[in-house]
């Protein structure tokens, strides 16, 4: 597989163990659709996939979010500084933005398995104005609210609907959102006031799993769900 050196330009710190780095594209652009991921070569050992959680609309750079987790997450997270080149592939995979449609989309995800959600928004955002995004964000801790503040800026006159869903049964002081995991009335809604509505998922095995379930329960046609196993 091809591959080409990018040089790591900025670093964000979005939650207290998730990090977003930013790399050039330099002499060596590429084209991907959102919810793409690239696999990140630190060396012959060490390599994994990694979603894009930027917009391919933007021209001079490219983002990836990395949670502190597993050994690959762990040493990216921990290591890697401003200036570091990594090797990387060419995009891939099917949790692909429709970007051809106008049909409204719902993301479902939990804690940080939401970077495509991320670049879904944007190019919708600057693209796609007019069309809806629905993101499910269930989170395990208030904490864990990825791009919150980023969001939160785009709460009125933008594309974005975020449902934020605390997976707990006692509201802590100051959560505003919901509480438990998404339903299937929650999904069946969406697709009753829009069948053509597609549905992506995100996340872990249980996740997915879980997640699965719910769209099934929903009466969700399969041809309208797209589903990515992050293990």
């Amino acid at each position: 597989m091809k591959t080409n050196s990018y040089v790591l330009r900025r670093i964000i710190q979005e939650t207290p163990d998730v990090r977003s780095f930013i790399f050039d594209f330099g002499d060596s652009p590429f084209s991907f659709t959102p919810g793409q991921f690239v696999i990140f070569r630190l060396d012959d050992k060490r390599q994994a996939p990694l979603t894009l959680s930027s917009s391919p609309h933007d021209q001079k750079y490219f983002q990836v979010t990395v949670k502190r987790t597993g050994n690959f997450g762990t040493r990216f997270y921990d290591q890697m500084q401003v200036g570091d080149a990594v090797s990387i592939g060419e995009p891939m995979g099917n949790l692909k933005l429709d970007v051809n449609a106008s049909d409204p989309v719902c993301f479902i995800g939990s804690d940080y398995c939401i970077p495509a959600a991320r670049s879904f928004f944007y190019y919708i955002l600057i693209r796609q104005p007019q069309r809806r995004i629905t993101l499910f964000h269930e989170l395990t801790d208030p904490s864990q609210a990825l791009y919150d503040n980023e969001f939160k800026h785009f709460d009125q006159n933008s594309p974005l609907t975020r449902v934020l869903i605390l997976n707990q049964l006692i509201r802590p002081p100051g959560w505003m959102g919901g509480l438990g995991r998404i339903t299937p009335v929650m999904l069946r809604s969406l697709y009753l006031e829009n069948p053509n509505t597609k549905f992506y998922a995100a996340g872990e095995y249980p996740e997915t799993k879980f997640y699965q379930q719910a769209l099934q329960s929903a009466e969700i046609p399969k041809q309208s769900i797209v589903v990515e196993r992050w293990s």
